[in-house]
């Protein structure tokens, strides 16, 4: 009993002492001077390149490197799996993403295999904030399913050692009441001095515990909402719903769907001119407008194909009116306009589009298993592309079946029948513009 309370006077003293100080630069390069073995530099290059990272990213990613290398000559995966995740971060810091996702994903391998779980799962956490930040949603989504593994995992872990501490916490007290029995004249003042502190570390243990578990399981829940959400970004919201519980979506078929075909004007001259990270980021500000402005009028987004933008609505929010998509065309041509404005007054590349719109029946569904799609099939779809390609830069361009549903809200240029690939004459209409 003394010596057990010696020993917490010891812990204390050292909790009001604090951690010994961290060898300093000069420390770890005359120790590594004096190494010997490939294993104890690769270690002392890891601290080295931690202590450099906060001033010298260059010397930070060098020693790393070569802690690296070391760990592979002396197969020490954990050491590799921390000094490759290091080497992420300091790409990350850098501004490399791609460098940082290749990093991480070797990481991650390496962490797997030295069964270093917590480490996997930083890195997994990594990957999928950078291949969400990078527009690769599928590849985020699938590392948030690792992820989620990965903490469940983790969570069974915490359980497992939590119930073995109590377990060892029950088998202590009981043992220590036993004692107290055989001893209880001679030293019951120290024990009830020894069962008030035991008592209290106890519950400051059972607080944590709870504290930390609370904290585990709204992570959890964090994960899992951002999961549903990344969901929601790839199919509508009736089709994610049916996929998470059926964890499968039937195909059906929609009468009054309309269908709306957007592809930028001589793109590939364009593509030619412009750098490949400048190229993507004028995709992706224009396709992110066009979002926006089809999310207001209830319009679900299909697919992008390269520089093509297919969207749709009459599906499963049952918004069957061809007017909403024809005000959504404007908006966008509108947009598009705008934006040549502004960069042929500073002499910089601009897009312009042909947008084709059509009106019939469609077949919807998920296509595939891995990496699956929300797609749409038929003949309307077949049509707004060809009313597309018969359009001319910065109008739309309605088919007689569009026009037919929307013609008192639109003023219209009769195009007459124009024949396009694969069919007769179609009759077609340029929208002027909005009525009254």
């Amino acid at each position: 009993m003394m010596h057990q309370l010696a020993s917490l006077i010891l812990f204390i003293c050292l909790l009001v002492a604090g951690p010994l100080p961290a060898q300093t630069i000069s420390e770890l390069e005359t120790r590594l001077l004096h190494a010997t073995t490939p294993a104890e530099q690769g270690d002392i290059h890891f601290k080295l390149a931690k202590n450099w990272f906060a001033d010298s990213l260059e010397q930070a990613d060098a020693h790393a490197e070569k802690s690296v290398a070391l760990a592979l000559e002396t197969q020490n995966k954990g050491l590799e799996a921390e000094a490759v995740f290091f080497r992420g971060n300091i790409a990350l810091r850098r501004g490399r993403s791609r460098e940082a996702v290749a990093y991480y994903t070797q990481a991650q391998v390496a962490a797997k295999a030295s069964a270093l779980p917590d480490l996997a799962l930083q890195a997994v956490e990594q990957l999928q904030e950078l291949t969400a930040q990078q527009g690769d949603y599928r590849a985020a989504y699938n590392w948030s399913r690792e992820r989620a593994e990965l903490l469940q995992g983790k969570a069974r872990r915490a359980a497992e050692a939590q119930r073995r501490k109590q377990e060892a916490v029950q088998a202590e007290l009981a043992a220590e009441k036993n004692r107290a029995s055989q001893i209880w004249m001679a030293s019951l003042a120290a024990l009830i001095v020894l069962m008030s502190i035991l008592y209290y570390f106890r519950q400051r243990v059972n607080r944590r515990r709870r504290g930390e578990l609370s904290e585990k399981n709204a992570m959890i829940e964090e994960k899992r909402r951002r999961s549903e959400q990344l969901l929601l970004n790839i199919l509508p919201k009736a089709v994610a719903a049916e996929l998470t519980i059926q964890n499968k979506v039937a195909a059906r078929r929609y009468e009054h769907a309309t269908v709306m075909f957007i592809d930028f004007v001589n793109f590939t001259q364009a593509a030619e001119r412009l750098e490949p990270e400048m190229l993507v980021k004028e995709l992706d500000h224009c396709f992110s407008r066009f979002d926006t402005l089809i999310g207001r009028f209830r319009i679900e987004k299909i697919k992008t194909v390269g520089d093509a933008y297919i969207c749709a609505s009459g599906l499963s929010d049952r918004n069957e009116n061809p007017a909403d998509m024809i005000h959504a065309a404007l908006d966008i041509q509108e947009f598009l306009h705008k934006l040549k404005t502004e960069r042929m007054a500073t002499g910089r590349s601009y897009f312009e589009a042909r947008i084709g719109i059509h009106f019939g029946p469609v077949v919807a569904g998920v296509v595939g298993v891995k990496k699956f799609a929300y797609d749409i099939l038929g003949d309307t779809v077949n049509t707004a592309a060809r009313l597309e390609q018969a359009c001319e830069p910065g109008r739309v361009n309605v088919s007689g079946a569009a026009q037919a549903m929307a013609q008192k809200e639109f003023k219209w240029e009769y195009r007459g029948k124009i024949a396009t690939k694969n069919k007769v004459g179609l009759d077609m209409y340029y929208v002027e513009g909005i009525s009254g």
